[in-house]
């Protein structure tokens, strides 16, 4: 994913005091780390990083006590010098409606869990919003996402969007009147899905810094990246299948090479050019496997023999700090007997 939206939130959550450096080292999310500033680097705009540093920054922020809204606040912020390629390409469409035909085809450069989905009537535009089932993102990440969309839209068109509704598939959270300030009175909670209503009007607003020279050159940068990340992610699916297969036999890095036909250096590399690795892939196959299995009753012994842990305790302390919880306390909330 972008590698400036996962600083961008690093920062914020420090400048708001939703978390603390100590935790930020704890997680390993050094912001002198996260991005390469070699000579040979590409450009921040244009770097990626493992979804997971993003998902850490997350729990970090859902955690916060003292700035239980965060998700509003991140999303009502704005700073211009962390725009990636896409965001900077948006800047540069004729109308909104261009804006979230690209937004939509190419949101995997921002971040490939999210997903919105638009629905034109006569009137009214819905756009619903969600992130992949699987990656388990807070509440704190959904407001920041739909929020960040009446903010990012006023930057573009220099005129506030007023929504007729806006719906949140969540209950209705302690700090809700902040959620007037942001979406309007007509807000509701515990709903089918989280979506956002809209005169269809807001389609047809001009964007203000509409650039066709500039827009071109964007596209032309955010294209090249999205076809490497398309290429990366092909190598990454195949890396993690094998990942998957071979847990239970010990993991064994140069058969997958082989069987890819990719040398480890080769490998290596083209993970890294994704914003990915291959210890960072282990991980995610290790953090989704054992929740899945745990869920469906599997012993844990059982779970921790087949991904590769050295004894259940090194698996019990991963876990508690993937989930902030205990295998058992997993099971528990799935119904299962523990």
């Amino acid at each position: 994913m972008s590698a400036v939206a996962v600083l961008d939130l690093h920062e914020l959550l420090l400048a708001l005091n939703a978390a603390t450096q100590a935790e930020m080292n704890a997680a390993g999310l050094d912001r002198e780390t996260l991005v390469d500033r070699s000579s040979a680097a590409l450009p921040v705009q244009e770097q990626r990083l493992h979804e997971s540093r993003l998902l850490a920054l997350w729990q970090i922020a859902a955690r916060s006590k003292d700035v239980p809204h965060i998700g509003l606040l991140a999303g009502q912020s704005y700073n211009p010098s962390t725009r990636g390629v896409l965001a900077s390409w948006l800047f540069q469409c004729n109308d909104l409606g261009e804006a979230l035909g690209v937004f939509q085809d190419h949101i995997a450069l921002m971040n490939p869990s999210e997903s919105w989905t638009a629905t034109e009537t006569e009137d009214v535009l819905l756009l619903a919003f969600s992130f992949a089932p699987d990656k388990h993102y807070p509440r704190a990440a959904i407001e920041r996402s739909m929020s960040a969309l009446f903010r990012w839209t006023k930057e573009m068109t220099g005129v506030p969007i007023v929504p007729t509704a806006c719906e949140f598939a969540f209950p209705r959270p302690s700090y809700a009147e902040r959620y007037t300030e942001v979406f309007g009175k007509n807000v509701r909670f515990d709903c089918a899905r989280n979506c956002i209503h809209l005169p269809r009007e807001f389609l047809h607003r001009p964007i203000h810094s509409a650039n066709a020279y500039l827009k071109q050159i964007l596209e032309e940068r955010a294209l090249q990246t999205f076809q490497q990340l398309e290429i990366g992610s092909e190598l990454a699916g195949k890396v993690r299948q094998r990942i998957q297969s071979d847990l239970h036999l010990g993991l064994r890095i140069d058969s997958i090479c082989e069987s890819l036909h990719v040398s480890r250096p080769t490998l290596y590399r083209r993970l890294k050019r994704e914003g990915t690795s291959f210890t960072e892939l282990v991980a995610t196959v290790r953090k989704d496997m054992a929740y899945k299995q745990i869920q469906q009753g599997l012993p844990v012994a059982s779970v921790s023999d087949g991904l590769g842990f050295k004894d259940v305790s090194t698996f019990h302390r991963a876990f508690r700090r993937w989930f902030n919880q205990s295998p058992g306390e997993c099971r528990a909330q799935a119904s299962l007997p523990v």
